[in-house]
């Protein structure tokens, strides 16, 4: 492991606009679905590194659903950028990398069968020190709360990884407001999410809206979660 270019890596990532960076062990995957680990994007994988960009507070707790969802595609786009570049920068050091797109393919449920991404970009963010997966099943910073929008870069570069999350960020059963919150009862106390049930509702119009696959009409549990994390 090269801690040198670890560390440059790690500035390269936040020159190029990250607010966060960390790096996962590769080897951490063992309990992602098959088909979804970094060793299945690209072969001798070292580490995922996680990559955060928040989004303004007032986008993700005041602004219209036309606003809020232009502030989704504009953040993960940006980290798509982000990644490439990051990507390109590695290859350049005589290293494989391959970044993986902040949103999931349109198409994925074809492809799979479920609701899966490639790579689950906050399990990736939480195996790198990042934050905290709460009972909502969003990643939780303890400075941006839920407002962090994320990607990954799978490498093979001899990098450092960085420790797992192992702070306390969601108070659990001391608080489920975004379970009380939810409007079509789509989570869990126990932190499990129906994830067809959520999508068929937060995101609608998309007859009318196809440039973004809809609107996001409701973003309810990320807001609560936030506004709680954020005032202490």
């Amino acid at each position: 492991m090269s801690e040198k270019l670890t560390k440059t890596l790690k500035k390269k990532t936040l020159d190029l606009g990250a607010a966060v960076v960390g790096i996962a062990d590769a080897t951490l995957y063992d309990k992602a679905p098959e088909k979804h680990r970094p060793n299945d994007i690209l072969k001798g994988a070292t580490g995922v590194v996680s990559i955060g960009i928040p989004m303004p507070k007032a986008v993700l707790q005041e602004s219209l659903p036309t606003l809020y969802t232009s502030g989704i595609f504009t953040s993960t786009e940006l980290i798509n950028q982000i990644s490439l570049k990051l990507a390109m920068w590695i290859e350049e050091q005589g290293h494989d990398a391959i970044p993986i797109t902040s949103r999931g393919p349109l198409y994925m449920e074809a492809l799979s069968g479920k609701m899966l991404g490639d790579l689950s970009h906050k399990h990736s963010a939480m195996l790198a020190g990042i934050g905290e997966i709460g009972v909502n099943t969003l990643l939780l910073s303890p400075k941006y709360g839920t407002r962090l929008m994320l990607g990954s870069v799978v490498t093979n570069a001899p990098v450092k990884p960085d420790r797992p999350f192992t702070g306390t960020v969601c108070l659990g059963s001391k608080c489920l407001k975004c379970v009380a919150v939810c409007p079509v009862k789509a989570l869990s106390p126990s932190g499990e999410i129906d994830k067809v049930r959520c999508a068929k509702y937060y995101r609608q119009y998309a007859e009318l809206f196809y440039e973004t696959w809809g609107i996001y009409q409701c973003r309810e549990c990320r807001k609560v979660c936030s506004r709680m994390i954020e005032k202490t």
